[in-house]
């Protein structure tokens, strides 16, 4: 059985529905999240209060599955997030600039379950479209 479904899940209801807590049922109780967004590892939790967060900052986020590759009980999707920072995110008051960068998870699913993820993310690339770090020239 295909584990890709799991984290398309995750992709609709969190990042186009907006639904931290229906989200979370995706994962195992004892999942394990290594992510850019927050301390690593990070536990469910710790991954749904950055979930809180950047919907904070970015109200209209939308997230585009591009491509999945599957191998075992490990998906890989790269996706394209975006949005308009109108919000406090994590303290920084609104640019009103929009965003739109690129993620890889690395998700191993077991049992219809997110038991571990991997995300790596273009957070200079957002920061740098929303003006909060200088671009080189």
């Amino acid at each position: 059985m295909s584990g890709k479904p799991v984290p398309l899940q995750f992709f609709e209801t969190y990042g186009n529905r907006h639904d931290v807590e229906g989200s979370a049922p995706l994962f195992a109780d004892d999942v394990t999240i290594y992510s850019p967004v927050g301390p690593s590892p990070m536990t469910l939790e710790t991954y749904k209060q950055a979930g809180y967060a950047y919907l904070a900052g970015f109200p209209d986020l939308q997230v585009t599955v591009v491509e999945q590759l599957e191998d075992g009980n490990k998906v890989v999707s790269r996706v394209v997030w975006s949005g308009k920072h109108t919000g406090v995110l994590n303290g920084i008051p609104p640019t009103d600039r929009s965003f739109c960068s690129s993620s890889i998870f690395i998700d191993t699913v077991m049992d219809g379950k997110i038991t571990e993820r991997y995300e790596v993310s273009d957070l200079l690339s957002m920061m740098q479209q929303l003006g909060l770090i200088p671009t080189q020239q």
